[in-house]
């Protein structure tokens, strides 16, 4: 919303979250303010020539006392409204960043009279500012926080039907998704009978969805294109394997340095933590990377079949570099490798 031509104000804050020992979803801090009892995030007015990051940092110490946290600074949020001080109109603009809490208890300063540490579904029923929910939303989509899945269930039939009703999905393209999904709902079926915690139906529908924005034209951007336009309607939940199956967890640097454009990296880190993955995105960049079109094949032949297409790549060495990594890593959950779970091990 435009400023309507009064005396701006800004402040900088964090949405701040914590993942306590055994728990597969983060908990949020809310703050209740002394003045009005009202729930909200640790902010305040920006000190002369600091940086909105460095205010959050200084607020949220200030007012909680943690000082153990890792920033997200890709994430930005914003928000704007009229506030009166004393007699006069201002236009406040708050701009909220995502931390997360390694360590350290709240002690709170004078400004609040509680606090509390909610999930995400609880934390959403407190807050009273359609605004502030807005904000904690879109920090728990970048976040890619699984409690998203009991706010919005998935509903496989109904991803389907929307994916089968784009202008662009042909029957080889719904092959290559609907193959993709069988095997990471076995990838994550198999993660669930060994007791981790993994959604398996969440992780279906999102690696049905993964290529969406193909669905719809694009193919250049259409990792992108798919997560923008999920984030528009009920699946938005599901979009993280979008971006999830291409980058497969690599960090800035590492896609950088296989020639991804810096532009379409920092478009990336805008929409969606990517440099940790969430068992759901393991299961569905695994299962990428074992779909040749419509077929389920070895890792290997399918990058095999990339190179025969598009000649070397760093952008495609990278990728089976990744994949190995995630496969390393749910043989290491399971106690086997993932492959067998989906007849996909050694003859």
């Amino acid at each position: 919303m435009p400023n309507p031509g009064l005396p701006p104000s800004r402040a900088c804050g964090f949405i701040l979250s914590r993942l306590r020992p055994g728990q597969h979803e983060p908990e949020y801090l809310l703050l209740d303010s002394q003045r009005d009892g009202a729930p909200g995030f640790p902010k305040g007015h920006v000190d002369g020539k600091e940086t909105d990051l460095e205010t959050a940092w200084r607020e949220t110490r200030e007012e909680t006392g943690l000082t153990d946290l890792v920033p997200d600074p890709d994430f930005r949020a914003e928000i704007a409204y009229r506030v009166k001080k004393g007699s006069q109109a201002l236009w406040k603009t708050v701009v909220y960043f995502r931390a997360t809490l390694r360590s350290g208890v709240v002690r709170l300063s004078h400004e609040h009279v509680g606090h509390a540490w909610l999930a995400l579904p609880e934390a959403l029923a407190r807050l009273s500012f359609d605004s502030l929910r807005d904000v904690l939303k879109r920090a728990a989509l970048h976040a890619k926080d699984p409690a998203l899945f009991r706010l919005t269930p998935p509903d496989f039939a109904a991803a389907d039907r929307h994916l089968a009703a784009l202008p662009h999905a042909d029957a080889a393209l719904l092959a290559h998704l609907r193959g993709g999904s069988a095997l990471a709902r076995g990838f994550a079926a198999d993660l669930a009978r060994a007791g981790v915690a993994v959604d398996v139906e969440a992780t279906a529908v999102g690696t049905l969805l993964h290529d969406v924005g193909r669905a719809l034209g694009r193919h250049e951007d259409h990792q992108l294109v798919g997560l923008e336009h999920l984030r528009a309607t009920s699946f938005a939940p599901y979009a993280f394997a979008c971006v999830t199956h291409f980058t497969k967890g690599a960090t800035r640097e590492e896609l950088l340095a296989a020639g991804l454009a810096k532009k379409a990296v920092d478009r990336f880190l805008a929409l969606q933590a990517i440099e940790s993955l969430t068992r759901e995105e393991a299961c569905a960049a695994l299962a990428d990377a074992c779909m040749r079109g419509g077929t389920a094949v070895r890792p290997e032949k399918r990058f095999a079949d990339l190179r025969k297409r598009y000649g070397a790549s760093p952008l495609i060495d990278l990728q089976e570099r990744r994949t190995a990594a995630i496969r390393a890593e749910l043989k290491a959950a399971l106690g086997h490798d993932p492959l067998e779970a989906v007849g996909l091990g050694p003859a």
